[in-house]
């Protein structure tokens, strides 16, 4: 049956407009293109919220990326999509919400509290928990901001870290029994791990340190058991045992009279069991690491026992 010509043309309108529509702009990767709606992103992000990301590792979307990065990304091409529509008002409460719960599980704290603060500001009945997370998200900022200036003291140190623990503490026992009780163990562990770190690197500079710096390690390690990081805990600390006693190489050579070998063996013995240890565990790239690691320092320690002379 042969349509009439004006059919024909009204049909091939529609055909080319339809294509259009479902053409995707060339410079975005089709698998973080604009979605039909946005239930298929909030759905996704909404599966994962409750996660226990400080004990597992975050989830992977269907790219196998990080799933709240990947779906802020979507988020924000939907934005652009429909930017008209969101201007009117249509859906804008479920975006910024959905926004502000991503980008507080990649710890950017200060964006999601400004778009917690622009659903505040709306008619919805999302402006409670979005007043909820705001706090919270302010109070882990102001928190992750106490830090040590460098001219401080150890023990000004360790009196700020303690406070910035103190805050985050009482937070967590405000928020227990929701997803924020997982963001706030992993900001307790930064926290600690930032402690850590920074004796380790004032230890680097100052011997006196060692000591200090080697117990707020163990304590990084005592105070989280359960984390996904413990096996990266207990490399760090092989790796500031390896620095020790690399250090001590160079400071007294091992053929003086001054080289002490027990002093190098304590050092030495701590970091080959570590490196053992994580070398032994299965299912992380800490294992591969730590078996390099291992490889490389037991070189290092048997260039040393060749130039000693035993006593």
């Amino acid at each position: 049956m042969k349509l009439p010509q004006a059919a024909s043309r009204s049909l091939l309108l529609l055909t080319i407009g339809l294509l259009a529509s479902c053409a995707k702009t060339p410079e975005t990767p089709a698998r973080y293109a604009g979605t039909e709606g946005i239930l298929e992103i909030v759905s996704v992000l909404r599966l994962h919220i409750e996660d226990d990301t400080y004990r597992f590792p975050p989830a992977r979307d269907f790219t196998g990326k990080n799933v709240y990065r990947a779906s802020l990304n979507r988020l924000e091409r939907f934005e652009e999509i429909y930017a008209r529509k969101l201007a009117s008002g249509y859906l804008l409460d479920v975006v910024l919400f959905a926004k502000a719960r991503a980008l507080e599980r990649i710890r950017e704290y200060d964006l999601a509290a400004r778009h917690y603060q622009r659903v505040r500001g709306l008619d919805s009945p999302l402006v409670q928990p979005a007043s909820i997370g705001g706090d919270v998200c302010t109070r882990i900022l102001a928190a992750s901001q106490l830090a040590p200036a460098a001219t401080s003291t150890p023990e000004q140190a360790l009196e700020i870290f303690g406070e910035r623990r103190d805050a985050l503490e009482q937070l967590l026992a405000e928020v227990e029994g929701t997803h924020y009780a997982h963001v706030l163990n992993e900001e307790l562990e930064r926290t600690d791990v930032a402690r850590a770190s920074a004796f380790a690197a004032r230890a680097a500079m100052d011997a006196r340190l060692d000591r200090l710096a080697l117990e707020q390690f163990q304590a990084l390690i005592a105070n989280h058991p359960e984390s996904r990081n413990r096996y990266r805990h207990l490399l760090d600390l092989g790796d500031l045992y390896a620095a020790f006693s690399r250090r001590y190489v160079r400071e007294v050579a091992p053929p003086s009279l001054g080289f002490d070998p027990a002093t190098f063996d304590e050092y030495a013995y701590n970091a080959t069991r570590l490196y053992e240890a994580v070398s032994q565990q299965d299912g992380g790239i800490e294992k591969v690491e730590a078996i390099r690691k291992l490889e490389a320092f037991l070189a290092f320690q048997l260039r040393v026992h060749d130039e000693k002379l035993p006593r």
